[in-house]
């Protein structure tokens, strides 16, 4: 299998794009569409404009409560629960914005939509594209970010358009039930753990890092030496060639860090240095 097909096998990047799709909706819908709301509910129910904006005030200020407890939200109830509650927390609340008739209505709909446009922001996105990459991971959040921005662009003008057609209620309920249906369980959402992503595609497509040698350590000798002793066996240690070879499969550990040898075999001045480089 090439690069480019292994590439386009992956089943992470089908995540990253629907994360960004996600991110569309979250951000064109839950964060950008309040200013825009603002003017069609003053102009609707004719309340005071202060009474509107303390109901804009609420929309954020509940939606950073929820984002700081996400992580306690998807341990309790998991990813996919909370990402596809939130998802009608906020088509309900946007709607309600668009039909309350009193003031509690509409602030019991900001409390709604506050609570689930947060579930398709940058925390969210972050939970679930972050599990399928490692070295690609960089790339991979930034092209699920940009629909954030894509939201902004698209779905703010569109917003006007509608209402301006359609009248608030109707774009609401339309807009809102598209973003309703987004979170699929199969489309988008993690797996628990990294064995289940090597159950969807070939163990080399999964992005993990390169293993990678430890840095050596100041003061130790060479790799090139030609005195026919081991690289990792430091000189002077007193071990022997067999010590060389179990270093080699990670059983020898150096003196500062509890050696294997006895301080006897390593005279009383090692015993003393090793026992200051503990301290």
């Amino acid at each position: 299998m090439n690069a480019k097909t292994s590439s386009a096998a992956f089943f992470g990047w089908r995540v990253v794009w629907a994360a960004f799709v996600l991110a569309v909706f979250g951000w064109g819908v839950g964060f950008y569409g309040p200013s825009i709301f603002l003017h069609n509910v003053v102009a609707r129910t004719g309340w005071p404009l202060a009474l509107v904006s303390a109901g804009v005030t609420v929309h954020f200020l509940v939606g950073a409560v929820v984002v700081a407890n996400l992580p306690a939200l998807y341990r309790r109830f998991g990813l996919p629960a909370v990402t596809q509650a939130g998802a009608l927390s906020l088509a309900v609340g946007v709607t309600g914005w668009a039909l309350a008739m009193a003031p509690w209505q509409f602030f019991l709909a900001t409390f709604l939509s506050g609570a689930g446009w947060v579930t398709m922001g940058a925390a969210a996105l972050n939970a679930i594209v972050a599990p399928w990459f490692q070295r690609k991971r960089p790339a991979a959040l930034s092209l699920a970010y940009n629909g954030a921005s894509i939201g902004g662009v698209i779905l703010a003008p569109l917003w006007v358009t509608l209402i301006a057609q359609w009248g608030f209620a109707t774009a609401a309920l339309q807009l809102c039930d598209i973003a309703c249906f987004l979170p699929d369980r199969d489309t988008v959402f993690p797996p628990k753990d990294i064995r289940d992503v090597a159950s969807l595609v070939p163990a080399a497509e999964i992005e993990m890092p390169p293993a990678t040698r430890p840095p050596s350590r100041p003061g130790r000798p060479s790799t090139s030496s030609s005195s026919g002793s081991s690289p990792d066996i430091p000189a002077n240690s007193g071990a022997t060639a067999s010590d060389a070879k179990s270093s080699r499969h990670g059983s020898y550990r150096p003196f500062h860090t509890g050696s294997r040898f006895s301080a006897k075999a390593r005279g009383p001045s090692s015993a003393s240095s090793d026992a200051s480089t503990l301290a």
